[in-house]
């Protein structure tokens, strides 16, 4: 029989969540409790103010989920999965959840995906919301004053502050849940074995629930530059593909006069704007190079690329093009509405070649015409330098976003608050989240109906993303979701007239997807501590400030990145912002989480 202090052990552990109930039966048998004794002690652990289970009679383990036979998905789907599913409760249950206001999606009380998701989960929602300008000062001192509410949701706590508000208790653990109730998430963390390190803190405990959107494209998004195809096709250019040629087609595009309205020079040959760093790009020519903050693994040691001579070679070449007046001072200062405004220009297109995320950052793309201006440009493959080096900077981890959902210490039914989040992770909630109601603003797809892919269609939109028919109908991305890159491209499309996204993914696959780096090179996200944080913190903004300022005057020629001692003094600048010390903050980070 075990002892009093064996059994309180076992108590308090299934109590704050550290031990399922399922774990502490096989271990109560294994220390020779009694079944009446094993009842007792799970009985003493439902419900009251810290109990981490229910005592609600209508509680189960994860509702009865059965994937439905009536809707269709492309060969080799993966994500998420239409199903029938039993409520969470049969039991009224009300929790308090603070959620971030946003005019998209209105009254949260009255927003139609709430209703639905309160029908079929059985679980009614009191809502706080917090404006964007004062988040962070409410929640603190929300925080602060021990006045929490049930669930905190798409506030976006950080890594640190998951592992500093669990580890005082005030977020609660999720290991067990996900175990015994995660009918969604167990099947996201399955197909994408990476999220489950991503959302675990250092402790080994997970605080938040992921949201998972795996964008294809946006994972090459810090990489891309777009060309007018029709002024490569009227000089009888090729497309480039190293940086000698892309520099070659530049100054024919100023000297050419591929617009054809018989003026010379007034086209722009290359563009770039601030939101998107020139040195991405260019640098996929002489190494890897993530961008911000321009963090890296080098055989298992985190380093930075802002201080290799491949670096500087990188930024000789811009210079290059900057004398040549090639690069435009306004690329590192202007804003993406300016760059809109010479992309959308009336008359002949003056915009040759732009680094942009993608088409609509620099041209109109709610124009569906077959002849609409943004189809002409395409992307520009990753450029291969002079030693033939060509990586292109690829986001292995970007389709993970942790700190979504916690749960806190509040919350008198974190079995049933988990099991209303899990619900969202399914595929009919997913779509009417995100994309509107049934039968109103999408529906299933037809067999035969063809999405994205080119394969089979899950679901056909009837008010296109970004619509105003669809504001108050949504949760505009503001929750759990798992949106694969399967379920992204099974949206029905005109083949003939595709939407931007269709070419952006092809452009993607065969420019940036086929250069990407080696995985290994990447560093993961981190999960700093509070100490930590703070010590990188200032040091982080400091150094990448630095290194951003120093981009634009070394590509522009305001430092000569030519001249020895201008390139020494900038390394010593770094050094006296402390960045052994950031670097060694990182890698202490890096250790803990991951090895």
């Amino acid at each position: 029989m075990p002892t009093d202090r064996e059994t309180n052990d076992l108590v308090r552990r299934v109590a704050r969540g550290e031990m399922s109930r399922r774990a502490f039966v096989t271990r109560a048998v294994a220390l020779g409790l009694s079944a009446t004794g094993i009842a007792s002690v799970l009985a003493a652990c439902s419900g009251g103010d810290d109990a981490t289970g229910s005592s609600l009679s209508g509680a189960v383990k994860g509702p009865a989920t059965t994937p439905r036979a009536d809707v269709l998905y492309p060969d080799g789907y993966v994500g998420p999965i239409a199903s029938t599913k039993s409520k969470v409760t049969t039991d009224p249950v009300t929790l308090k959840v603070v959620v971030p206001a946003d005019p998209l999606v209105g009254d949260w009380s009255k927003n139609p995906f709430t209703t639905w998701l309160e029908q079929r989960t059985g679980v009614h929602i009191e809502w706080q919301t917090v404006t964007a300008e004062d988040t962070v000062t409410k929640v603190n001192a929300m925080i602060a004053a021990n006045e929490l509410p049930d669930i905190f949701m798409s506030i976006g706590f950080t890594p640190a502050q998951e592992l500093l508000y669990g580890s005082q208790g005030l977020f609660q653990p999720l290991n067990n849940y996900i175990d015994d109730y995660g009918v969604e998430l167990q099947r996201v963390l399955k197909e994408y074995p990476d999220a489950k390190s991503l959302i675990t803190s250092t402790d080994k405990n997970i605080y938040s629930l992921p949201n998972l959107n795996d964008c294809f494209h946006c994972s090459a998004g810090a990489d891309r530059t777009w060309i007018f195809k029709p002024w490569l096709d009227k000089l009888g250019l090729k497309m480039p593909q190293t940086l000698d040629e892309f520099e070659q087609v530049l100054q024919a595009f100023k000297s050419g006069d591929p617009n054809g309205d018989g003026k010379p020079g007034d086209e722009v040959p290359f563009m770039g704007y601030s939101w998107e760093g020139m040195d991405t790009y260019f640098m996929g020519a002489f190494m890897y190079n993530p961008g911000t903050p321009w963090l890296v693994l080098n055989n298992g040691t985190v380093d930075v690329t802002f201080n290799k001579p491949q670096w500087r070679e990188g930024l000789k070449y811009m210079n290059k093009l900057a004398k040549q007046g090639l690069l435009p001072k306004v690329s590192f200062t202007q804003d993406e509405d300016a760059l809109k405004r010479l992309g959308n220009k009336a008359g002949a297109p003056v915009l040759g070649s732009v680094r942009a995320f993608y088409q609509g950052s620099f041209v109109n793309i709610e124009d569906k015409g077959a002849n609409a201006r943004w189809r002409s440009y395409e992307t520009v493959p990753q450029l291969a330098g002079p030693d033939g080096t060509r990586v292109a900077a690829w986001n292995y981890y970007g389709a993970v976003t942790t700190g979504t959902m916690v749960i806190t210490k509040a919350c008198k039914h974190p079995e049933i608050a988990f099991m209303w989040a899990d619900a969202q992770y399914e595929l009919e909630a997913v779509l009417r989240s995100t994309s509107g109601m049934l039968g109103q603003d999408w529906n299933w797809a037809k067999k035969g109906e063809i999405g994205l892919s080119g394969k089979q269609a899950i679901w056909t939109s009837t008010s296109d993303y970004g619509s105003s028919k669809l504001d108050g109908k949504t949760w505009n991305q503001k929750s759990v979701q798992y949106r694969s890159t399967d379920f992204r491209m099974a949206q029905t499309v005109d083949q003939k007239n595709p939407p931007f996204e269709k070419p952006l993914h092809e452009y993607t696959a065969r420019d940036y997807y086929a250069y990407k780096q080696d995985k290994g090179l990447q560093l993961p996200p981190l999960g700093l501590s509070e100490d930590q944080a703070a010590q990188a913190g200032e040091m982080s903004t400091t150094i990448n400030n630095y290194v951003s300022q120093m981009v634009a005057k070394f590509s522009l020629g305001d430092v000569d990145v030519n001249d020895d001692k201008q390139w020494d003094g900038y390394l010593a600048t770094l050094d006296k912002m402390g960045l052994k010390n950031y670097l060694a903050i990182q890698q202490d980070a890096y250790q803990k989480k991951y090895k």
